[in-house]
């Protein structure tokens, strides 16, 4: 019995050179953790430092989410070469094409994953300090 060595596919996708804009990204975030960091350590959240933190995180979160929309966009196409390529083994396929998306997303998946932790953390302390969900919270 030969154990068989699958390879994610190689191809251009011609995604854009982000790094730049990502690093970016990344600098605000870690900006926005040193503050909601000193602003828990210091116990100072009010409702309106809340509102303040959580649009600013809102708005580094929807700057990753932008950025990482080309990766998004070739989903349909990296799944039909992976298809195209295991016609026999449909779950080889799958593994082989989630692993290569994610790959491919991975740094807008960390900026994005960082960013819905500050909200968490930031509403933690709010939830800490008020015995009660934020304002933003209502709908």
């Amino acid at each position: 019995m030969s154990a068989e060595i699958h390879e994610l596919i190689v191809h251009d996708f011609n995604l854009p050179n982000q790094k730049n804009k990502l690093s970016s990204v990344e600098e605000t975030i870690n900006k926005l953790k040193r503050i909601v960091s000193k602003t828990i350590f210091e116990h100072t959240i009010t409702p309106e430092i809340h509102e303040r933190l959580y649009e600013e995180i809102v708005v580094a979160l929807d700057k990753a989410g932008r950025l990482s929309k080309p990766a998004m966009e070739i989903q349909d196409e990296l799944e039909a070469m992976y298809i195209l390529k295991y016609p026999h083994s449909p779950a080889l396929a799958k593994r082989l094409w989630y692993e290569h998306y994610e790959q491919l997303h991975h740094p807008y998946s960390i900026l994005k994953d960082r960013c819905f932790r500050l909200l968490d953390e930031l509403d933690k302390a709010y939830q800490d300090k008020y015995d009660e969900n934020p304002p933003n919270w209502e709908v």
